[in-house]
């Protein structure tokens, strides 16, 4: 009962809280392609509609920065999602959520409860993404290495950003989240990126086309 309430007032709560950042964000039009929920988040903060099919999932490192590589090809809505019983990453014991492989790509639907929801969600917000204004974020978890960092850091890429606990230097786009430095991994906290990272200002730059 406590979490339907909370769930019915977050709109609220989120239009409070980040009206500011509604007011100064310019671009409205745009796509996240993130490496877990952390997309789904923003949308929300800012009030506008999922326009990602990256909403309430999660694709492990290995994967996410193959699929970056060649986005055209997989997301084309022509490559059907095939559910599997088993994960090339995790023990199946722990596995509650439908997984499927775009291909070779596996994708955890982690915030979905059976196939038909996941299915339905991903072809219907696939077909809003926009081409003209994208923008990419990376985790350091998830079988994130650094060489896995790096190649996505030179991805031919403006828009995008790598939250890391540990300070690479040499990768111009990461953001150091010194408060996971102990913990070696940034994790699913999705709103522990505040202090560090000012995401109007980042979509307000414009995004890519590919």
């Amino acid at each position: 009962m406590i979490e339907t309430i909370k769930k019915k007032l977050k709109p609220y709560v989120f239009a409070w809280k980040y009206r500011n950042q509604r007011k100064a964000l310019k671009n409205k039009r745009f796509t996240i392609i993130s490496d877990n929920c952390w997309g789904g988040r923003i949308y929300q903060e800012l009030g506008l509609p999922y326009q990602s099919p990256f909403i309430g999932l999660f694709i492990y490192s290995p994967d996410y920065v193959k699929l970056l590589a060649n986005p055209k090809h997989y997301l084309s809505g022509e490559l059907p999602l095939v559910f599997v019983e088993e994960s090339r990453y995790r023990s199946k014991d722990g596995i509650t959520y439908p997984v499927a492989l775009l291909e070779d790509i596996e994708i955890h639907f982690l915030h979905y409860a059976d196939e038909e929801e996941a299915r339905s969600k991903w072809s219907r917000r696939l077909a809003r993404m926009n081409w003209d204004n994208l923008y990419f974020k990376m985790n350091d978890n998830d079988q994130a290495t650094y060489q896995l960092l790096k190649d996505f850091q030179d991805l031919p890429y403006q828009a995008k950003v790598i939250f890391s606990s540990k300070n690479y230097t040499d990768l111009e786009d990461l953001v150091f989240f010194e408060n996971r430095s102990e913990q070696g991994f940034v994790g699913e906290d999705l709103k522990i990126y505040h202090p560090y990272f000012d995401v109007v200002e980042w979509l307000n730059k414009g995004g890519d086309q590919v």
